[in-house]
């Protein structure tokens, strides 16, 4: 009978093992370079060719090695980092297995040059992962590795390689990252002669963001720090109006090492939840700093991945950073005073000649913003809620700004050095989702019962998606009951609306969960959202100089006032240095 189960060689799982680690250009510019960094190297030279096909040649200025050591290097699972079990649980280097070199070496063609700076230096050269000669060779301290002709004895993994601009794509990613972790390091990145990136040592962490990111998404993050016991985080967070397609803005580093974590990325999410358009994600270049033994970063072949034994800690400092640094952000643009307006009243003696104020139709409605009423979920104000009219201008007392409202939609202001345009719908829309959640999450939102409650008829399907609401209804204030085959009765509504079209505004929130999948969402957050956009004042309300100073100073009380809840900004600076460049004078 013919047996089945043969027992390896030892080349054959040498090239196995490189599977796992090497698996493709990328990889093996990032294990050499972990090596050099792990050796205490300052500067770091990364040459390819080819895209690393032909040629990656990674040069540190680091320990270097004996001869005895550089030999032993090369054999699997030789390495300096770790000796016991309790050394694996407290890993501080970036590398540990003792598989980077063994495991390259075997589907390559290498070249090492090494000195440990005793004067003497040492060169080997490898094939398949066999060291073929060695020789003494002048160097100064550190290390050069030479791989060239990647995956030549594996050709079906070297089918599998991408498009040259691909995988050089890839590899200035990696390098990217070590930029961006190592900011004492010096970096430099060649390919086929041409310089692509470098980091010299002097280059401090924001202008390694501009080169990394580029400029645009860099000057739109603000630097964000926080300590909670033996969990720290700083780094840089993309403001609120900044996002972007894809999470490919989101870098994250663990103890120095670059890591994918979905625990960061869901809580960095939920932090920005409010102030997202669908479909956009936050950048974020986050550095944390965790108790080596509380981490496990051994759970990945590339080690690209850890677990947290305290997955609570993490999201905490995670929120708490998120939360400071928007709280910084608000007192930083107050300053410039694009969230602040002056308490003040409309002059008549000085500007007079500038009050040339429309008288437009009113009706009595309530409009969140001025002066305040308790209701022991948020605030709300009566204020004249303007029907039709013309445009209008308001003169402050502080630094003389005038309001304006253009083309019934963006209320405009000026400063000594920047012009503040506010979007009146995304403003208002952000005040009426802070009310609803603050009303909500305290459980008390105020209601106002119809005087002649609104009957709504639906269609069956409308009808399906009431049924499954009509609870959230009731916790943001609308209480609705049935009243017959496919119709309801609107009985009372949130007292921050009276009765301003109460009926067309939850028809309209019907009309778009009736688009969405309803087991997919969190129907009461959905709903607040809708139901503050829905209520929220349109572009083409035209407003008058009082409505605009409440709309104003409401935006600015908010805790979160930069976006819309979906994400739109609510408001924008013009300063002077655009205008100079749009008329040239830049």
């Amino acid at each position: 009978m013919t047996n089945n189960i043969n027992i390896l060689t030892e080349d054959m799982i040498g090239k196995i093992a490189a599977g796992e680690v090497v698996e493709r250009p990328k990889s093996v510019v990032k294990e050499l370079i972990e090596n050099s960094i792990d050796a205490g190297a300052d500067s770091i030279e990364i040459e390819v060719q080819a895209a690393g096909q032909f040629l990656i040649r990674v040069a540190d200025n680091g320990s270097g090695m004996t001869e005895t050591d550089a030999k032993i290097a090369c054999i699997r699972h030789a390495t300096s980092k770790i000796r016991t079990i309790e050394d694996l649980e407290n890993i501080k280097s970036l590398g540990f297995r003792g598989e980077a070199l063994a495991s390259i070496a075997a589907v390559s063609q290498m070249d090492i040059v090494t000195s440990a700076g005793d004067g003497a230096g040492i060169y080997l050269y490898l094939e398949s992962g066999e060291i073929l000669s060695t020789k003494p060779a002048g160097r100064a301290r550190g290390t050069t590795v030479e791989i060239r002709n990647l995956f030549y004895n594996v050709p079906a993994r070297k089918k599998f390689l991408k498009n040259e601009s691909t995988e050089l794509a890839e590899i200035a990613n990696i390098v990217s990252r070590f930029i961006l972790s190592n900011p004492g390091i010096e970096i430099k990145l060649t390919h086929n002669g041409r310089s692509l990136l470098y980091a010299h040592k002097t280059m401090d962490i924001k202008d390694r963001l501009r080169l990394v990111i580029g400029g645009e998404i860099a000057d739109n993050m603000f630097f964000v720090e926080e300590k909670n016991g033996n969990y720290g985080v700083n780094g840089f967070l993309s403001k609120p109006a900044s996002t972007k397609k894809d999470r490919r803005g989101q870098i994250f580093f663990v103890n120095g090492r670059y890591v994918k974590n979905k625990i960061i990325n869901t809580a960095l999410y939920d932090g920005y939840q409010s102030m997202l358009e669908r479909g956009r994600y936050p950048a974020a270049v986050l550095f944390f700093e965790i108790p080596p033994d509380e981490i496990d970063v051994n759970v990945h072949p590339m080690k690209l991945e850890v677990k947290f034994q305290k997955e609570s800690e993490v999201k905490k400092i995670i929120a708490d950073t998120i939360n400071k640094g928007f709280q910084g952000i608000k007192e930083s643009e107050a300053k410039t005073n694009i969230f602040k307006v002056s308490e003040t009243s409309i002059q008549t003696d000085k500007f007079k000649e500038q009050e040339v104020l429309t008288q437009p139709e009113v009706q009595d409605e309530f409009f969140y913003g001025g002066k305040s009423e308790d209701t022991g979920g948020g605030t709300y104000v009566k204020m004249p809620f303007i029907k039709s009219g013309k445009s209008s201008e308001m003169v402050l007392n502080h630094q003389q700004d005038i309001l304006h409202q253009i083309a019934g939609c963006y209320i405009v202001r000026f400063g000594e050095k920047e012009i503040f345009v506010t979007d009146q719908h995304a403003a208002h829309e952000r005040i009426m989702y802070e009310f609803f959640t603050k009303a909500v999450n305290k459980g008390a939102v105020e209601k106002q019962n119809l005087l002649f409650p609104e009957r709504l008829e639906l269609s069956k399907e409308e009808s399906i998606v009431m049924e499954k609401m009509i609870e959230d209804f009731r916790v943001i204030g609308f209480d609705i009951e049935p009243f017959g085959s496919n119709s309801y009765i609107i009985q009372s509504a949130p007292g921050i609306l009276k009765e301003r079209a109460v009926k067309g505004i939850v028809s309209d929130i019907l009309m778009d969960f009736g688009e969405m999948n309803l087991s997919k969402i969190i129907i009461i957050d959905e709903l607040i959202k809708i139901a503050s956009c829905r209520a929220a004042i349109k572009a083409g309300d035209f407003l008058n100089a009082e409505e605009m100073r409440y709309l104003l100073e409401q935006l600015s009380k908010c805790e979160l006032p930069f976006t819309c809840p979906h994400g739109r900004p609510t408001a924008i600076d013009i300063t002077v240095d655009e205008l100079e460049k749009r008329f040239r004078r830049k």
